[in-house]
C-alpha cells in the first residue's frame, strides 16, 4: 500500500535547537541561563524559548526569524543520517512524502531554501501551525513536538499514526510510536 507520509523539519531533520543556541551563545551571551551545576541551560531541555533564555519571546523570534534567519534556517545543521535516509526514500517514489512544518511567513522561504539544498523533494510542503498539523491529509506524521502529538491524538482520536522522534523535550510523553531516526519511523510504517 502506498502511504502519504508527513515529515516535520525542526527537531526531526534540521537541528534548529542547537543552531539557535549557538547563535545566542555567540551574539547574545547575556541571554544564557545557568543552572545549579553552572552549565548553560539550553533549548534541548526546554522547548519554551522564553523559559530557556533571558530574553523575551519577541526578541528570540526576531533573532531566528529575521536577524539570523538565513544562518539558522536556510543554512541550518541537518540531522545528516535522517536527511540522507529520507532523501533516498523520497527518490524511490514508493510512497508520497510531504513536508508538514510550522514556519512563520517571514522566514518560510529559508526553510524552502534549506529543503532544496538538501535535495529533499517533497510532493508538497505544508506550512501549518503545530496545533493544525493533524488536519493535513496524510496517513502518518513524523514529528518531535509534544504539542503536535497532543493535537494529533485529540484531533484524530488516537496517536497510532503519529511517530515521535525522541528529543529531550518530549521524554515525558507516553507515545505509542517513539523512535530515534527516520529509518526507524519508516520501518514502523512499512511494517503496517
Amino acid at each position: 500500500m502506498k502511504y502519504k507520509i508527513g515529515v516535520d523539519v525542526d527537531g526531526v531533520i534540521r537541528d534548529f535547537p542547537q543552531d539557535l543556541f549557538r547563535v545566542i551563545k555567540r551574539d547574545h551571551p547575556d541571554w544564557l541561563i545557568k543552572d545549579d551545576s553552572d552549565s548553560f541551560v539550553s533549548i534541548e531541555e526546554n522547548w519554551e524559548l522564553e523559559e530557556s533564555f533571558n530574553a523575551t519571546d519577541e526578541e528570540i523570534k526576531q533573532l531566528y526569524r529575521i536577524d539570523a534567519g538565513e544562518e539558522i534556517l536556510a543554512n541550518g545543521t541537518p540531522y545528516q543520517d535522517n536527511v540522507d535516509y529520507l532523501r533516498k526514500e523520497i527518490k524511490k517514489e514508493e510512497h508520497d512524502f510531504v513536508c508538514v512544518t510550522s514556519q512563520h511567513p517571514t522566514c518560510s522561504h529559508h526553510t524552502l531554501t534549506w529543503l532544496g539544498k538538501h535535495e529533499l523533494n517533497f510532493e508538497t510542503v505544508y506550512f501549518r501551525r503545530g496545533e493544525k498539523k493533524w488536519m493535513v491529509e496524510c496517513d502518518y506524521l513524523i514529528d518531535d513536538s509534544p504539542e503536535n502529538w497532543t493535537a494529533w491524538r485529540n484531533g484524530r482520536g488516537s496517536d497510532n499514526n503519529f511517530i515521535l522522534i525522541n528529543q529531550k523535550w518530549n521524554e515525558s510523553l507516553k507515545a505509542t510510536n517513539r523512535v530515534d531516526s527516520i529509518e526507524e519511523a519508516l520501518n514502523i510504517i512499512y511494517a503496517q
